[in-house]
């Protein structure tokens, strides 16, 4: 039975991963099983331009500060201009309810900020940034070219857009000579565009004789506040084992934190046992061209956006 007071409302997670947060008072559930609770969210997926198939996720509630949120997430650069549709399931008393369809999209929100009168110059300069962010990833995958997000955008809502000229790139890239003899040796670095930015750190294993199960990488950096963040990771993943090459992949840096320098060290349990190699993010558009050099900039005019935005003042 459809319950019209069970109505979801919708949030934007831009700090992070690209997310929306479903949410409700919690005393709208008030006498509800909340075993019985959850949101289903639909949303088709293209291949191209044509519909290929419906992705359906169910999502569960998180209680904070008097509200139940159903967070969705895993959602990339080229979902913008998707329909999301969210409905919230739930058993009172016997009897099963549901809400009626929130139906939204990422573009929503980011079109409804830069039409907004009240909105600060700094958002709607982020909300510009991510449309445009958006479409060059569409541009670039070749994902619903015929319905690109920032289509809607006005003259008045591209003023507020970064000029991509004025979008340059960093050049932190090296190997400290920080431990002489290493058993693990630095092959490369790769950059994936999706949910969120992720940093792929490749090494040689072909001078290591322990166990695999043992490795690590330590990550450290500075975030957006200014703050010392070091993070360990453990999911080691093949890359090329024939040429014992292996990696670990990160993607703990906020939109705002991408051109951050990290410093990256593998390690086999506290010992390290490669040189420590400092990188950011932003050097991968160095010598892109075409529409990979388009969705770099546009990557980092929206990070640099996020920093204006999030950063304590």
């Amino acid at each position: 039975m459809q319950n019209d007071s069970l109505k979801l409302y919708h949030s934007l997670n831009l700090a992070s991963d690209i997310s929306v947060n479903y949410l409700l008072p919690a005393s709208s559930l008030d006498g509800f099983d909340m075993d019985t609770v959850y949101v289903e969210c639909s949303y088709m997926e293209y291949e191209g331009n044509t519909e290929r198939e419906e992705i359906r996720l169910q999502l569960l509630p998180t209680l904070q500060d008097g509200y139940y949120y159903f967070t969705l997430s895993g959602l990339t650069s080229v979902h913008m201009s998707n329909r999301l549709q969210a409905v919230l399931y739930g058993t009172r008393g016997r009897q099963p309810y549901y809400s009626p369809v929130d139906d939204y999209s990422i573009g929503d929100y980011a079109y409804s900020q830069l039409n907004k009168e009240g909105c600060s110059l700094e958002l709607k300069t982020l909300c510009a940034n991510l449309l445009r962010y958006g479409a060059a990833a569409q541009s670039f995958k070749g994902y619903r070219t015929d319905s690109l997000v920032d289509r809607a955008m006005t003259d008045a809502h591209r003023a507020y857009l970064t000029d991509l000229d004025t979008v340059t790139f960093g050049g932190t890239n090296q190997v400290l000579g920080d431990l002489p003899n290493p058993a693990v040796t630095w092959v490369g670095k790769s950059l994936d565009l999706g949910s969120k930015i992720s940093l792929k750190f490749i090494f040689s294993t072909a001078a290591y004789s322990g166990s695999m199960e043992e490795l690590s990488l330590r990550v450290d950096y500075l975030d957006y506040t200014g703050s010392t963040q070091s993070v360990v990771l453990t999911n080691l993943e093949s890359y090329k084992p024939e040429n014992c090459y292996y990696a670990f992949s990160f993607d703990g840096l906020l939109a705002a934190e991408l051109r951050q320098v990290v410093s990256v060290a593998v390690y086999q349990g506290d010992r390290q046992i490669s040189p420590t190699l400092q990188y950011s993010a932003d050097t991968y558009g160095n010598n892109k061209t075409g529409p990979l050099l388009t969705l770099c900039k546009a990557v980092f005019a929206y990070s640099d956006s996020a920093l204006a935005y999030f950063a304590p003042q």
